[in-house]
C-alpha cells in the first residue's frame, strides 16, 4: 500500500513541476521561448503583446485588377454554355427531378466540350451555423458534380467550392429568397 502511495506522490509532483516549468514561458517574436519576454502587463493580465508595430497588408492593384478579369471571364463563359443552377429543399442535398433535368441538359453540354473545366459551388440560406452552412453547401456540390459524373462526365474536369451562406443570390429574408440560395452553381473556367 506504500509503494502505490509513494508512486502516485512522485506523479503528482512530476506534472506539477513540469506545469510550474512550462507556465514561466512565453513566446517571443523569433518564436524561441524565455522568461525575460513577460511584460509586468503580461503577468498581470496574464497576456502578452508580441510586437508593438501594425502590420499593414501592401495593396496589390494588378492582382485585384487580374482577380476581377478571371471572375468576368468565368461569368461570361458560364452565361454563354446556358448551364442551370440547381435548388435544393430546405436542409437537404438531394437532388429533385427538375434538378436532374437541369443537370442532364449540363452533362449534355459537358460531354460536347470536352475540355471545359467546372467549379461546382454549393450554396446556402441564411438560417443555421456558418459551420453548418459551409458543410450542407459541400454535400450539394458534391451531389451535383455525383449526378454530372454518373451521366458521363469525368471527375477530374471538377472543382468543388462551399460557400455556405457567405455568398447569398438574393438578401431578402423570405422563403422565395431562401429557395434562391440554396442552389448547386456550376461555373466554367476559361
Amino acid at each position: 500500500m506504500n509503494l502505490a502511495r509513494i508512486i502516485l506522490y512522485c506523479a503528482i509532483s512530476g506534472v506539477t513541476i513540469l506545469v510550474a516549468g512550462c507556465a514561466n514561458k512565453s513566446l517571443q517574436s523569433g518564436g524561441s521561448r524565455s522568461p525575460a519576454s513577460i511584460s509586468n502587463d503580461a503577468a498581470s493580465t496574464g497576456t502578452e503583446r508580441i510586437n508593438s508595430n501594425p502590420i499593414f497588408a501592401r495593396a496589390d492593384p494588378s492582382g485585384a485588377r487580374r482577380q476581377l478579369d478571371e471572375i468576368r471571364a468565368e461569368q461570361n463563359a458560364t452565361a454563354a454554355a446556358g448551364l442551370q443552377d440547381v435548388f435544393f429543399e430546405y436542409d437537404s442535398w438531394a437532388i429533385n427531378e427538375e434538378g436532374r433535368e437541369f443537370l442532364t441538359r449540363d452533362a449534355n453540354w459537358l460531354r460536347v466540350h470536352g475540355n471545359a473545366q467546372v467549379k461546382v459551388e454549393g450554396h446556402c440560406d441564411e438560417r443555421g451555423s456558418s459551420t453548418y452552412n459551409f458543410v450542407l453547401a459541400e454535400k450539394r456540390a458534391k451531389a451535383v458534380r455525383n449526378y454530372l459524373m454518373e451521366l458521363g462526365v469525368k471527375g477530374d474536369r471538377f472543382i468543388i467550392v462551399s460557400y455556405g451562406k457567405e455568398r447569398p443570390f438574393c438578401n431578402d429574408h423570405s422563403e422565395s429568397c431562401y429557395r434562391q440560395n440554396r442552389r448547386g452553381h456550376l461555373v466554367i473556367k476559361p
